[in-house]
């Protein structure tokens, strides 16, 4: 990456750590007219955002032409959002071996915890292109800490490269191999959760359902942040949200065709979690979804269906927020808020369970 192109990364970040610390009266200044969608406003951190957006155009390879620069910046503005996020949690670095070869690992580990304890297989966001360990390093430290689990991130083939069902099939393996690895890990195994956000919320979904069929074990809790449950995005939210709320409808699309290149697999179910016909035997499931999120009424149809079917369920709406809280968990304070609450339910279900 160019120094130019660093330094432009480094100045949104800092610029935005800053003005989502200004004080309430400011920031409704700053965030101009209101932008109200049947009655509701978006958190006034949320309207910021919306407002700066366009200057920090780290994750829209679809608009900038270059895939690799995407990627690259995108990594080092998520490690700057989640640069001192808890940090007596323990992370180490490894590999664990993909379906198609070595992939990144990253083990999170907060003090104290007792070995073996409880843990999540976490898959990042990233419409299965973009993302990276980095990019979910707050999130994934956050969540160590006040949910009280060790944290094993996930690395996955991703698209263009690597097209359907490449990632389905690493986070199968993935999840298989950690918990196959308990031991290694500090881990309980019948205290093993499976995560994820976005893209990595479909994963970890395509896991929870394969665990259910007896493919591999079955993960003793599901936590779904804005996941994507339905590659076909006839929603109405898809409609409502198509533009200026942080995901926009061309840049899903875009994500669609890079790992989806035949419209025949947008109802397989390790695409579209939400036609997946099995659902007996599904993990205690938290789904978490925005207001002012495309994802939003997918998100909300896949709950719906697994209340219905009897699986144990929490789903929380945040009203105001849009997509991707979980990468903004350093810099916005809704968005920590919101992942503090994902972080709460994950610490019950496993301690129930």
């Amino acid at each position: 990456m160019l120094n130019g192109r660093v330094l432009l990364v480094r100045a949104v970040m800092a610029g935005l750590r800053w003005l989502l610390g200004l004080p309430a009266p400011v920031l409704r200044v700053l965030a101009g007219r209101p932008v109200v969608v049947d009655g509701r406003q978006p958190v006034l951190s949320a309207q910021v955002l919306m407002r700066v957006s366009r200057f920090a155009p780290f994750d829209a390879p679809h608009r900038n032409g270059s895939l690799a620069r995407a990627r690259a910046e995108l990594n080092l503005a998520g490690a700057l959002a989640g640069a001192g996020i808890c940090p007596g949690v323990r992370t180490r670095d490894s590999s664990w071996p993909g379906p198609g070869g070595p992939l990144p690992l990253r083990h999170y580990e907060p003090a104290g915890l007792p070995a073996p304890g409880p843990a999540l297989v976490y898959f990042h966001g990233g419409g299965f292109v973009l993302g990276s360990l980095d990019t979910h390093e707050g999130a994934c430290r956050l969540l160590a800490e006040e949910a009280g689990v060790r944290v094993v991130s996930i690395g996955y083939r991703l698209a263009p490269e690597h097209p359907f069902p490449a990632a389905a099939s690493d986070a199968v393996a993935a999840f298989a191999y950690v918990h196959s690895r308990a031991a290694d890990f500090d881990i309980d195994a019948d205290r093993l959760a499976v995560g994820g956000d976005s893209s990595g919320g479909n994963l970890a979904a395509v896991v929870a359902h394969a665990g259910a069929r007896g493919e591999l074990p079955r993960p003793a809790f599901s936590l779904l942040l804005t996941p994507a449950t339905d590659a076909l995005g006839g929603s109405a939210s898809h409609r409502q949200f198509g533009s200026g709320f942080r995901l926009d409808r061309d840049e899903w699309a875009w994500y669609r065709a890079q790992y989806l290149r035949d419209p025949a697999s947008y109802r397989d179910p390790r695409a579209s979690v939400l036609y997946d016909e099995t659902l007996d035997g599904l993990p205690p499931t938290y789904v978490a979804t925005c207001g002012f999120d495309l994802l939003r009424d997918e998100g909300e149809a896949y709950a719906a269906r697994l209340a219905a079917a009897g699986v144990p369920l929490v789903h929380r709406r945040h009203e105001g927020q849009l997509h991707g809280f979980a990468n903004r968990v350093g810099i916005d304070p809704d968005a920590r808020a919101a992942l503090l609450h994902a972080a709460g339910v994950l610490r019950a279900g496993l301690a129930l369970g």
